[in-house]
Formats: structure tokens, C-alpha cells, sequence
């Protein structure tokens, strides 16, 4: 009653029109954060998920089905809240609506004491709080080339209005894209939808990895060369091959691929833990660029990238929560 009378499902989310917001998942949090962090809500033909920056659940239910009964089927309609009503910074990785999947990210601030997220308006327009550049710590999911953010080598463009197209022609060259911004090492989850395609076996590649040029010379990655068997990228770390660990890859498939590094610890992953490398190792308190890279070998004649989406998150899990629920405004 007490929700009732402060906020009745009206106009206080932006984009309403005149609309009313039925219902909303309910994620309580039983440990308040003492600083922000980025959470996913997962959302399948059954389950309604909340998960970490590095992939782990931390609670789940069985009530997906309200969900998908009342969203619109463009999820316009979504918006993130917190206990207060605030409306919160949001990023939807994924809306599928004929087949019940969604992934949304949410920017969660410190003292938050729910987490919630609202559907059911089917007058809503998009809102402005689907952002992705506000809810990361780093992202562009290119909508045009920003060469403030990256060095390009390679002919860029973009297509379907979301994908950076990196294209390179010749012998030994490589198709590269290259943050501006330096990042730390540790502490951070670097995130992407990326594929990559080049001109025949025996081209090698630098596919993932925060370093010199990509190459993990300080760093870490994910890396394959003329050397090895095509079609596997092995860890590298500071310029060292772990030819134990590896993660297969085949040329023109779209994979999201993320990676960090703890102190003591390094995890690499093809599709949120489909195929998963984890290795102890400290690395140094480098501060080095990112690179996605696909490179010809003499033999061949171009190398190709193509990025959806890119985004870098902190590498923090201060929240811990109850069990999610649906509840009517």
C-alpha cells in the first residue's frame, strides 16, 4: 500500500506517454553496496538470473514467464530502479523477444537497497536511461567511428548502423582496433562481441588482449600464430605461450569473448563460460591499451575484424541479494 501511494505506475519513469507500468522484478539486496557496480539480470523462458561482472549468479527464481507476458516485444518498456524510485543507468545486451532471452545491465550505485526492474507499459518509448556509455566504465557499441576512443588500422566502416567493420588488405598486415585509454591490469572485466575472418590457414592473429599492440607483452590475451593449430587461440601472458590452455575460435563467427586479471589469477572466456580458461599467475600493476587484431600470414591477402559491442566493467561484487520476485505497482 505504502509503494501505492508514493508511485502508482504512472508517469514518473520517463518515455510513459500516458502509459501505467504493470509490474516489476524485485531483487532485494540484503548486503547494501558501499560503492557502485555493474550487475546483469538475465532473463530466459523460465528464470529470472542476477549475475557479476566476472559471470558468477548470485540469485535466482523461476518467474520469468510475468515477465515475457507483459514486456513489449521491443522491451521498450524496461526501466531499472532502485529502492527509492530512482531510475538507474541501464544497457540491454540482448532482447529476444520470440525466444524469451534478455540480458540487461545495470549500473547498481552504492546504498542501493533493491535492485528492480519495471515492464509493462505498453505506450513506453525507449528511455534515456538505456545507455551504455553512463552504465560502463568504457564502451561503444559503433553507431559511428569515434577516433577518439580508438586507433584503427585498417579500413573502418560501419554496418547494420552497430558494427565496426575493420578491413586490411595484403601480405602480413593486420586488421586492428586499439583503445586510446590505457587500462589497469587488474581490476577491470573486458567485454566484447567480436569476430574476426581472414584470408586461409596458416594466418596468425592476435584475437583478445590488453598489452603492447594486443600481444600481451605486459599483459594477457588470447592469441594464435602460424605455429599452432588453426582454429585454437592459446593464453598469453606476458609473452608467453600456454599452449595447455585454449579456447577454439572458427573464422566469421560471432563469439562474446571477455577476460580479467586478479592479483594472482587470470580467466578468459568464449561465450559467458561456454569454453573457460583460468590460470594463476601475478601479473604487474601495468596500465596498458586494449586490442581486438586479426593479422595475415605472407601467404594470404587480407584480414578482416567486426565488433558489435565493446565495454569494460569494474571488477568489484560489493551487493549480495535475496530471492527475485515479481510485484504490482
Amino acid at each position: 500500500m505504502l509503494r501505492q501511494m508514493y508511485y502508482g505506475g504512472y508517469e514518473d519513469f520517463d518515455g510513459a506517454n500516458g502509459g501505467v507500468w504493470k509490474k516489476y522484478i524485485n531483487i532485494p539486496i540484503k548486503t547494501v553496496p558501499l560503492e557502485y557496480a555493474q550487475y546483469l539480470i538475465e532473463i530466459d523462458d523460465t528464470n529470472v538470473s542476477v549475475y557479476n561482472a566476472k559471470g558468477d549468479l548470485k540469485a535466482q527464481a523461476s518467474i520469468a514467464s510475468e515477465f515475457w507476458s507483459l514486456v513489449r516485444s521491443d522491451g521498450f518498456d524496461i526501466r531499472a530502479f532502485d529502492h527509492l524510485f530512482n531510475q538507474l543507468w541501464f544497457w540491454v545486451e540482448m532482447f529476444d523477444y520470440t525466444n524469451k532471452k534478455a540480458k540487461i545491465w545495470v549500473r547498481l550505485p552504492e546504498n542501493s537497497e533493491e535492485l528492480n526492474i519495471a515492464f509493462g507499459n505498453e505506450k513506453a518509448s525507449e528511455s534515456s536511461y538505456k545507455d551504455g556509455e553512463n552504465t560502463f566504465e568504457f564502451f561503444d557499441d559503433f553507431t559511428s567511428i569515434d577516433t577518439n576512443k580508438w586507433t584503427i588500422d585498417g579500413t573502418a566502416s560501419i554496418i547494420n548502423g552497430t558494427i565496426i567493420d575493420v578491413y586490411r588488405s595484403g601480405a602480413n598486415v593486420g586488421a586492428r582496433l586499439t583503445t586510446v585509454q590505457s587500462f589497469s591490469n587488474k581490476g577491470l572485466v573486458f567485454r566484447a562481441k567480436y569476430m574476426q575472418d581472414g584470408g586461409g590457414a596458416g594466418d596468425w592473429a592476435d584475437s583478445f588482449g590488453l598489452g603492447n599492440a594486443g600481444r600481451a607483452t605486459n599483459g594477457w590475451g588470447v592469441r594464435r600464430d602460424s605455429r599452432d593449430t588453426d582454429g585454437y587461440h592459446y593464453l598469453f601472458i606476458s609473452g608467453h605461450k600456454y599452449t595447455s590452455y585454449y579456447l577454439t575460435i572458427a573464422r566469421g563467427e560471432w563469439a562474446i569473448w571477455s577476460g580479467y586479471a586478479t592479483a594472482n589469477k587470470i580467466v578468459l572466456m568464449k561465450n559467458d563460460g561456454e569454453q573457460k580458461i583460468e590460470y594463476s599467475y601475478s601479473l604487474a600493476d601495468d596500465t596498458l591499451t586494449f586490442t581486438m587484431h586479426r593479422h595475415t600470414y605472407p601467404s594470404n591477402t587480407w584480414a578482416r575484424i567486426r565488433v558489435d559491442w565493446f565495454m569494460v566493467l569494474k571488477l568489484v561484487d560489493p551487493a549480495t541479494f535475496g530471492t527475485p520476485r515479481i510485484l504490482e505497482f
